[in-house]
């Protein structure tokens, strides 16, 4: 996606996976290996070098041929264009193929392929190479699955690194592309290609969620949307109500400072935490919990800046601040996409590092009968039974 290259490189997201990332590996592999390839021999044989371009490349109609709607994406015209599309690719890929499992994720990267390419042939007339627009679709599904997880991307205007939300980054590209295919700039750009991959990557995570094919997450945009339409709902139904009672309300109801110095303490961690000071935005928690330990409802902060400071106290082996940091997530996010994979790691930090097999034994019962993921299933009844056996 080399819109962004001149500006944003994505190094990575706090989206965490629990597989591994094998077919994105693989494609990604395949597609710098086969670049490499007709780069080499470009030098070596131009004339084949030209003739193997001219047959696997997208070529709109009459010269259509089926099969470049897929190997188009492995052919690109530089290593800037390889490397544009690829950093992205690596960036959003293994969330994606996590959500989908291995075979639909393939599925799914051919049909972003086809889509994008097919619209290209259909609207265009110039032949096209490079990935864009299946990365385009990766990219668009990562949106509607994970649009408020922070991406880590090199800025090269003040050389150092941000973290913008994905909804920011992706929602760039999308505007970039729709506003050069109107001005009509950047013409060997395929701006069709890359709008079709965005349509169809959000089209189909939106169509699965809302059939129940995937399980909806709080932080998901189909649920976004879903909930901000019924607040929208609720706000009409009662706006007569209360236009007359909610001033008479806050007349008669004393003000409570002690909410607003919480929210206050809140918004300090989350700054720190904004600004990647992650050892003063842990002090920082650990004197709001303690200040406000009075009033434990209150205590956890936004879903990502909770899991960003239990995560920070864990790889900082401060296993204790830890473990209740991440027991606080659990309380308030429990359908959490990474609920399960909290418990787990809860778990063996209470057995390995606090001493707590009760504690543990309770979160490994709850996922052995109920997670939906087979893997950590099966890992906590062998938790289970290796706790039952030490204990005998």
């Amino acid at each position: 996606m080399t819109y962004h290259l001149c500006v944003l490189i994505p190094l990575g997201t706090e989206q965490t996976t629990r597989r591994s990332p094998v077919l994105t590996g693989a494609i990604l592999a395949l597609t710098v290996l086969t670049h490499l390839f007709v780069y080499t021999l470009a030098r070596a044989d131009p004339d084949l070098h030209a003739r193997i371009f001219d047959l696997f490349k997208l070529t709109p109609p009459p010269g259509f041929r089926w099969w470049g709607l897929f190997t188009c994406t492995l052919l690109h015209a530089n290593w800037v264009h390889l490397a544009g599309n690829m950093f992205f690719f690596w960036t959003f890929a293994p969330a994606i193929e996590d959500r989908f499992g291995r075979l639909g994720f393939l599925t799914f990267y051919l049909a972003g392929a086809a889509a994008s390419s097919g619209a290209h042939a259909l609207f265009e007339s110039a032949p096209a190479i490079g990935a864009s627009g299946a990365v385009a679709a990766v990219t668009g599904a990562y949106l509607v699955l994970f649009p408020f997880t922070r991406v880590r991307c090199l800025w090269l205007f003040g050389v150092t690194i941000i973290h913008p939300p994905a909804w920011w980054l992706i929602g760039l590209g999308i505007g970039w592309n729709i506003i050069a295919r109107g001005l009509g700039a950047d013409q060997g750009v395929a701006h069709v290609a890359h709008l079709s991959g965005y349509a169809f990557g959000v089209a189909v995570p939106m169509m699965l969620l809302w059939a129940n094919v995937f399980s909806r997450q709080p932080y998901d945009l189909f649920t976004f949307f879903r909930q901000a339409r019924r607040r929208r709902q609720l706000r009409a139904a009662t706006s007569g109500q209360n236009a007359i009672t909610l001033p008479e309300r806050a007349a008669a109801r004393p003000h409570d400072h002690t909410l607003d110095a919480i929210s206050a303490a809140r918004a300090r961690v989350s700054g720190f935490i904004s600004q990647r000071r992650l050892p003063e935005a842990a002090d920082a928690y650990l004197d709001f919990t303690t200040a406000y330990a009075h009033r434990p409802d209150l205590l956890t902060l936004a879903r990502n800046a909770q899991y960003e400071i239990a995560t920070w106290f864990y790889r900082q082996a401060r296993y204790a601040d830890a473990a209740v940091a991440f027991a606080r997530f659990l309380d308030v996010y429990p359908n959490d996409r990474e609920a399960d994979a909290i418990r787990m790691l809860l778990a063996r930090t209470y057995l390995t590092r606090l001493d707590r097999p009760a504690d543990a034994e309770q979160l490994l019962t709850r996922l052995s009968e109920q997670s939906n993921d087979d893997d950590l299933r099966t890992l906590a009844r062998e938790e289970l039974s290796h706790l039952q056996r030490t204990e005998e």
